[in-house]
């Protein structure tokens, strides 16, 4: 039952907030997303460098912003030895954000953020061919963030950022039992919270002139201690089988993100660089008072997210936006593939604008994530997987 454990394992997967290397999540910002994360940070156009670059905050007045991001993800698994058997997945995740910032200085900015910053969300039907492996997998980071802005200089500002970080997780498997009673199919079921973590973000933004602006942040590891209930029941009639507490240790890995942003006229372009250290995914170890300890071999790899974008002012109340990014997976074989997080590299297009109106703005974007399909090998599992995600975001900003 080497897989019933792995509900620490499964927040790499695809959910309430979506998609960066490893499938940490970056649609916490609607006008990020509409230039495929190109710039971030040092844009200026949303409140949300205050997670991303908190030293861009010097960039935008006092005020606030709201949205939310819906993600569609749909994929199919195709058994390879047997090609006629195939699941099917299609969920829907919603995923808000909320910013808000002001001056305590004409020099410092104090700004605070409540989003997501990774997430899961997967479920294949009970008869699946590999219901062994997984059925349901749900899990989510709650962030809240306090960050600070200084300017040095009329070209330097710089930035930092303390956060409180929450999971909660739950991930369900059945399995053909070889032990009474026999026959059966059992049914796995976790569900887990950890104690709160901290993280940290350093950043700084270099303004050479008015309309060109470079920046650089530090994001920083984050551990989690998690804890939670593992139970067992029978499938063919409900009984419960044993049940018992779940404990895993888990860190989520630090980051760099380079950012770049020049005004042209109407045009403003935008790049960016994220290198995010997934390497320390070489193992992954829970215990489980049901099934003892679990150790699984993981053996990721760092990896690197490239974007550029570009923005377009149509007029003195529209802006319009389109971007795309190349962004690889951690993953670094087929054989850690697996059918809970079935990820290969990917390349996301994305279009969207803002609409400015007397004290605020309305952002809006679509983006589409294209991903190669690609074969798992794990542990007897061999699967072909097509995948496709779909994005929508909306967000009101309002200045104070």
């Amino acid at each position: 039952m080497k897989h019933i454990g792995l509900f620490a394992f499964s927040f790499l997967f695809v959910s309430k907030a979506v998609l960066g290397a490893g499938f940490a999540l970056s649609e916490y910002s609607t006008s990020n997303l509409a230039r495929g994360f190109a710039g971030m940070g040092v844009v200026g156009d949303d409140y949300s460098a205050i997670v991303s670059n908190p030293a861009g905050m010097s960039l935008k007045n006092d005020g606030m912003q709201a949205g939310m991001s819906v993600i569609n993800i749909k994929a199919e698994a195709f058994d390879v030895d047997n090609p006629s058997d195939k699941a099917k997945v299609d969920i829907t995740s919603p995923v808000p954000f909320l910013f808000a910032q002001n001056s305590l200085t004409d020099k410092m900015k104090l700004g605070f953020a409540f989003y997501a910053p990774y997430g899961l969300g997967t479920e294949y039907d009970d008869d699946w061919y590999g219901r062994n492996h997984a059925l349901l997998s749900e899990v989510v980071v709650y962030d809240l963030t306090s960050s600070l802005s200084y300017d040095v200089s009329s070209k330097f500002s710089v930035g930092a950022s303390l956060s409180l970080q929450y999971m909660t997780a739950q991930l369900s498997n059945d399995s053909d039992s070889t032990t009474p009673p026999v026959p059966s199919l059992i049914h796995s079921e976790i569900e887990g919270e950890s104690d709160p973590a901290v993280a940290y973000t350093l950043g700084l933004m270099y303004k050479p002139t008015d309309s060109t602006r470079f920046g650089i942040s530090y994001r920083s590891k984050s551990d989690f201690d998690l804890n939670g209930d593992h139970m067992l029941t029978n499938n063919m009639d409900g009984s419960l089988i044993a049940t018992g507490d779940a404990f895993a240790n888990i860190t989520l890995p630090e980051h760099v993100l380079f950012s770049a942003y020049h005004k042209i006229g109407k045009f403003g372009l935008a790049a960016g660089a994220k290198w995010t250290r997934w390497s320390r995914f070489k193992n992954l170890d829970i215990y489980s008072d049901v099934n003892g300890p679990n150790k699984t071999e993981e053996n990721w790899k760092n990896t690197w997210a490239y974007s550029v974008g570009l923005d377009y002012d149509l007029s003195d109340v529209w802006v319009l936006r389109v971007g795309v990014q190349y962004d690889e997976t951690g993953i670094s074989s087929e054989e850690h593939r697996t059918a809970r997080i079935p990820d290969n590299d990917r390349i996301i297009t994305a279009l969207g604008g803002s609409y400015k109106f007397n004290g605020g703005q309305i952002d809006m974007a679509y983006a589409h994530i294209f991903l190669d399909d690609n074969y798992a090998d794990y542990e007897g599992l061999n699967s072909n997987y097509s995948m496709g995600v779909n994005m929508l975001s909306f967000a009101v900003q309002y200045y104070f």
